[in-house]
């Protein structure tokens, strides 16, 4: 298993994106299981942003909330190779979202959370931080996201007016020793573009995707 999820400071996380939306645009891939990549240090820098998304509660299966232990955030980790197949599938969502392309954006998802779910491997901790890191990777690649680091605090993430997704660095999170003690805040870079051979490629990608999820074991 991957090293502890350790917490980087908002201009790694700029890095983070620069890194992956670059290498994707170049490469206009948005989904065609490329193995290169994110670093282990970038990949760590996500799944820690993806931490405090992750609710208090979930529904149980009596539809009933349940609660979510969050004081051991090394639970919820997944190894780096798995998580960078969930972060090359956000970014096939981000790209469908950039593109108008809802519908096969949330197929997208429902396609890589059935095929982890059919692996019978996670913990429902581990599953959480799954859904997690898809969810933060997708709103930071198309510009949908607002970091705001502010020692000490204890808020959920929320949505802000404009639609974006706030993410706090919360109490109980995994961090390094030394603390900036000011609020940080970035926003996340702009959205790749989706220039109409790049709309064909993403809708080609995700059908591809879907159909080999819905026909077995899903390659991301």
């Amino acid at each position: 298993m991957s090293a502890p999820v350790r917490a980087a400071d908002t201009s790694g996380v700029t890095a983070v994106a620069a890194e992956e939306l670059d290498k994707r645009s170049k490469q206009a891939e948005a989904s065609q299981g490329q193995s290169g990549g994110m670093s282990d240090s970038s990949v760590r820098v996500l799944m820690t942003y993806a931490f405090s998304l992750i609710p208090e509660t979930t529904p149980g299966p009596d539809g009933k909330p349940l609660p979510v232990d969050k004081s051991d955030a090394n639970k919820f980790v997944i190894p780096g190779e798995d998580a960078r197949l969930v972060i090359r599938a956000a970014t096939r969502s981000a790209y469908a979202d950039v593109c108008g392309l809802p519908d096969l954006a949330q197929a997208n998802y429902q396609a890589m959370m059935t095929a982890e779910e059919a692996k019978k491997s996670w913990s429902r901790e581990q599953l959480l931080m799954i859904n997690a890191l898809h969810l933060f990777a997708v709103s930071y690649f198309t510009g949908n996201a607002t970091i705001i680091e502010e020692p000490g605090t204890t808020d959920e993430p929320a949505a802000a007016a404009d639609g974006t997704t706030t993410v706090t660095k919360e109490a109980g999170s995994p961090e390094t020793a030394a603390e900036d003690q000011q609020t940080r805040q970035v926003k996340a870079p702009p959205p790749p573009k989706c220039p109409p051979e790049q709309k064909q490629k993403v809708e080609n990608a995700i059908n591809a995707y879907v159909q080999a999820a819905q026909a077995g074991p899903a390659k991301q």
